[in-house]
């Protein structure tokens, strides 16, 4: 049965434009793809469509979540100091732990869920090096009708004994999941190679693992540049090599379908590296503030073109919340102008966020023709928020669409959200 929507439609359409349909109607197909959208009731539905009325409230495409931790999300907010430091005291000890199925099933049947009360309807997710926790994973993520991209993580150097593998089982451990996972459900679910940064991993961890990637054609997810103690010990584990970036490009890592986190320092020319062989950005904000890693550059990045998203990282992160993150980019990047204001540097835009944690994020997981934003032919993945709760004087203080977007980044937006849906069936209800 086909749906009319009705609601106060908002969506991204670039990094400086807004659609904004007050009222809107979609109508969307019996298998979740949107057949048209307007600004009045569709007349192509037929009588038997279900009719839904959220005049009130907002409709706003679902967020994409391009780089977070599903075993870490209950550990926000745990603070040891920097990246290293933290790794070692709270993040490894909680990731042994998933050696246990039954603990996977627990951790990722409620991520899934947090995800998704968020607003988030497409996540890229590191798992941990157990192959089994990381079926279960895909099991949960399958069964909780999210959008989503997971991957075990793959080291066999530099870590606790309990979390690394020999070369060969990790390379058979990802073809296996590839062949049972990538793609499935239509393209819902996608299996993702992530090595989890080059220290803990050997070169020739890295090369097979490009290998891998190009053979199944699969997505790669890693870190890169977060923080000047990192980039420390990356040259020194790997000191013949030109740069931290060099790492990856050499072992055949850097791709179109590739993400790399954070990218706080890095080098004209590894810029160059990223923006030469297609490879995406993964901005995550609050994590780089909480473990005193440094601010992103966001202007220098985005002026040499290449595709940035928004991830929440979490644990390092303070939540799930894209709304959360949205505040912290457009704060952390008015930092940069407060500590040099001769460099006349422009702060993100609430509408800039806006697009990062929609249709920027899914451009950076190649995905921005399934999803992303309010457009025909797209997946329905939305949100339904009562925007009436930000003005509870009933004044229309926001009735413009900027307007709007900022006070849900720092009115605290994911309070308000009531349903979510994903093609086009709701997947949580509030």
């Amino acid at each position: 049965m086909k749906k009319i929507i009705k609601g106060k439609l908002l969506s991204s359409i670039s990094p400086l434009e807004i659609l904004y349909l007050d009222p809107g109607y979609l109508i969307i197909s019996e298998d979740g793809k949107i057949e048209e959208i307007g600004k009045e009731m569709p007349k192509g539905a037929g009588p038997d469509s279900e009719y839904l009325d959220f005049s009130s409230k907002l409709i706003c495409p679902g967020f994409v979540d391009i780089h977070n931790h599903l075993p870490q999300f209950t550990l926000s907010g745990l603070y040891r100091g920097n990246l290293l430091e933290w790794l070692t005291d709270i993040i490894f000890p909680v990731e042994e732990r998933f050696s246990s199925p039954e603990v996977a099933e627990i951790f990722a049947e409620r991520f899934f869920q947090e995800l998704l009360s968020k607003g988030t309807t497409t996540t890229s997710s590191y798992v941990t090096i157990h192959k089994e926790a990381t079926e279960v994973a895909f099991k949960c993520a399958k069964k909780s009708g999210i959008r989503a991209f997971l991957g075990n993580v793959l080291m066999d150097q530099n870590a606790p004994e309990h979390l690394i593998k020999d070369m060969q089982v990790l390379m058979r451990d990802s073809s296996d999941l590839i062949e049972k996972w990538e793609g499935h459900d239509n393209g819902r679910l996608h299996y993702v190679l992530t090595p989890r940064y080059a220290p803990s991993c050997s070169f020739e961890l890295l090369q097979g693992i490009g290998q891998i990637a190009k053979k199944f054609d699969v997505h790669i997810q890693s870190h890169l540049a977060e923080s000047k103690a990192e980039i420390a010990v990356v040259m020194k584990t790997y000191s013949d090599f030109e740069n931290y970036t060099d790492i990856y490009l050499k072992a055949g890592l850097l791709t179109e379908k590739t993400t790399m986190a954070h990218c706080v320092y890095l080098e004209d020319e590894e810029i160059k590296m990223l923006k030469n062989t297609g490879t995406k950005i993964s901005h995550c904000p609050s994590s780089n503030l909480f473990l005193q890693s440094g601010i992103m550059p966001y202007r220098k990045l985005e002026k040499s073109g290449i595709p940035i998203g928004l991830g929440t990282d979490v644990g390092a992160g303070y939540s799930l919340s894209m709304f959360s993150e949205m505040r912290e980019a457009i704060e952390s990047s008015k930092t940069i102008h407060f500590l040099d204001p001769s460099a006349n540097y422009k702060p993100i835009t609430s509408t800039e966020a806006f697009h990062l944690a929609t249709l920027g994020g899914a451009k950076a997981l190649s995905i921005e023709d399934e999803t992303g934003s309010l457009e025909k032919g797209k997946s329905a993945d939305f949100s339904v928020i009562d925007i009436a709760q930000l003005d509870v004087c009933g004044e229309d203080f926001f009735s413009k669409p900027e307007d709007l977007i900022s006070k849900l980044i720092y009115g605290n937006g994911e309070n308000y959200i009531e349903k979510v849906f994903v093609r086009g069936k709701q997947v949580f209800n509030k």
